[in-house]
Formats: C-alpha cells, sequence, structure tokens
C-alpha cells in the first residue's frame, strides 16, 4: 500500500508500539482487541509509514457509510511518532492519498510536538467556536503552590462548599458500586441525549492496570464516580457518571476531581481534563481549573450527517435508560 505498509502480525505491532515516542492510553493492544472483540462491528487496521509513524484505524460502518476513526470512544488517537521530526503535510498527502474510505483522525496535542510544518490554521485548529479542545494542568508548575488557590474564584468556592458536606473519596472496588456507578452514567448520558458506552467498558476499566474508577459518596449513598486513564506522563480524566443531587447540593464532581488531582499532582506530569466543544458550558467549567488550552487536531474527509444525528438525539430523549443501556453496543456506532 505505497508508503503505508500494513502490519498483520501482532508481535510486530506490539514491538512498533514499544518503540514510539508517545502513546496514549487507548492505542493498547489490550485496549483494541477488547474493543474488537466486545463489538463485531468494527476492526482495526494497523500500518507503518516510512519507519516514522504507527497508525492504527478502526474500520467501521454507520449510517450506511464505511469509514476509518483514529480512536473510536475518545477525543484521541492519531499517528504515534517513531522518530523525533514528521512532516505533517507528507504524511497526510500520502495518507488522503491511499486510503480512500473516508476518515477521521484526532492528534493527541502532545503528539504535535513531533510534526513539523503545520500551517498557521492547522495549528490553531480548536480555537473557533464548535471545534474540541482539551485542558491540560502542569502539575510541575504547581508543586510547590497551594493547589486550590490556583483555581478560579467560583471552583475555589464551590471544592470549599463541598469540603464542609461531609463526603467521602474513594477508588471503586465492589462490583456492585461499578453497577451502581454504570446507572448514573447512563442517566447522565441520557439528560444529554447522548448514547452511553456499554457496561462492558466499565468492567474493562476496573480490571485494567492504567485506568482507576473514584467514587463521591454521602452517608454510603454514591453521587458521582469517574473514569481516569493514566498514559505516558498524563492522568486522563474520562468519563463520569453523577446525580442532579450531586451536582447541585454537594458539588460532587468539584470534590471528586480536587481530591483525585490531590492524591496524583506529586506522580504525574500533567492532568487532562479531557475534551470539550469550544464555547460550550462545560468549557467554561473546565477553564476554571486553570488549565492550559491544547487545540485537538483533526483531519477528517467524513461527510456530516446532521440530519441523521438529530433524528438519533431526538429518539434518545425519549428512549428509557434501561433500554438505552440495553442496546448500546449497537448505538454507540452512531456516535462516530
Amino acid at each position: 500500500m505505497g508508503r503505508f505498509r500494513k502490519i498483520e502480525n501482532i508481535q510486530e505491532w506490539q514491538v512498533l508500539l514499544d518503540r514510539a515516542l508517545f502513546k496514549t492510553f487507548f492505542h493498547s493492544l489490550q485496549w483494541e482487541s477488547f474493543l474488537e472483540k466486545d463489538l463485531k462491528w468494527l476492526c482495526f487496521e494497523r500500518y507503518l509509514w516510512q519507519d516514522r509513524a504507527l497508525l492504527s484505524l478502526a474500520r467501521v460502518k454507520a449510517f450506511g457509510q464505511e469509514k476509518f476513526i483514529s480512536h473510536p470512544f475518545c477525543e484521541y488517537g492519531g499517528p504515534l511518532p517513531l522518530t523525533g521530526e514528521i512532516g505533517f503535510k507528507e504524511f497526510k498527502k500520502d495518507l488522503l492519498a491511499e486510503l480512500k474510505a473516508p476518515l477521521k483522525i484526532s492528534f493527541h496535542p502532545k503528539s504535535l510536538d513531533y510534526f513539523t510544518g503545520l500551517s498557521p490554521v492547522e495549528a490553531r485548529q480548536g480555537a473557533q467556536a464548535g471545534k474540541r479542545i482539551s485542558h491540560f494542568l502542569d502539575f510541575e508548575g504547581l508543586k510547590n503552590k497551594d493547589l486550590l488557590s490556583s483555581f478560579r474564584y467560583d471552583i475555589r468556592t464551590s471544592i470549599k462548599k463541598s469540603l464542609s458536606k461531609g463526603l467521602s473519596f474513594e477508588e471503586l472496588k465492589d462490583k456492585g458500586d461499578l453497577k451502581k456507578l454504570y446507572q448514573l452514567y447512563a442517566r447522565t448520558m441520557k439528560r444529554h441525549s447522548n448514547i452511553p458506552l456499554p457496561f462492558s467498558f466499565f468492567k474493562f476499566f476496573k480490571e485494567s492496570s492504567s485506568a482507576k474508577i473514584f467514587l463521591v459518596k454521602k452517608d454510603k449513598e454514591m453521587l458521582t464516580g469517574s473514569v481516569f486513564l493514566f498514559h505516558d506522563e498524563f492522568l486522563h480524566y474520562f468519563i463520569t457518571g453523577d446525580s442532579y443531587q450531586a451536582l447541585r447540593e454537594f458539588k460532587a464532581n468539584h470534590f471528586l476531581l480536587y481530591k483525585v488531582m490531590e492524591k496524583f499532582r506529586h506522580k504525574v506530569g500533567f492532568f487532562d481534563l479531557g475534551a470539550t466543544r469550544k464555547g460550550s458550558s462545560l468549557e467554561n467549567f473546565k477553564k476554571g481549573w486553570r488549565g492550559k488550552e491544547q487545540p485537538i487536531l483533526e483531519i477528517n474527509t467524513s461527510s456530516a450527517k446532521e440530519r441523521s444525528q438529530s433524528k438519533l438525539r431526538g429518539v434518545l430523549k425519549i428512549m428509557p435508560t434501561p433500554c438505552l443501556r440495553f442496546f448500546s453496543k449497537q448505538l454507540i456506532k452512531f456516535k462516530l
């Protein structure tokens, strides 16, 4: 396949992965193998580009269209660097010339440190309304500072309020708590007319050595919980589930994030607050933690399916939460 060589042998791919100068949780063979077993409509194809970069792509079919995605169900994916400098224009040109199916690739902001030749427009992607961005807290710069005082005033106020409420913070261990958290998560997704990831994903995160799940409770009642992923020097705030009570009365999400930051600020370099849309209310919440805005660069040749997506969101609004949980494995392909 021209300058992209398809890697069929899993052992060879693992050797190449071990050479990568940067990779995320989502690039691991454990995660990709789990997705292939759990979702029969998805399979991965893996490529080596000129011995300079790796690219893993999920081949999926949604809305009657087949496409490649790197990586599904997360903010990031994209090529992994094998060398210190990779020509972005050359990589993109070869990619679009050789992969004919529609594709979407989302670059982790750190991976762009290895790419040269980005145009000013490409480098600024994420600064426009509607584009996806992340916020990274640099813990190295906060080592000798009071953590609470580094946040925006309203975030500090909410944390102080939560600290006075007698909340408990703990790592998830019990299978029963995992089911309760998933119920909270599914309800949270339904409130926002979004499709929840399947429960099997949560079981995978619970067993993974590169993931941790933390909970906040009040008098043994679960208020909120979140999945956090570890990779390289990053701690990634991934997905969460909470109740209205958790948000309004107890500010439990503020409490949870603060406690996790306190626990790991001297163990990891960066706290990644996860992706959000530029200009959204969620962006305002994440900005309050005073991290640095990080644009998420995309190469996207997929055609928009706004009408179909709009109809789907309408169905999700009226679908009972138990049905949403039950059919999540079939529905989540339409997130892609």
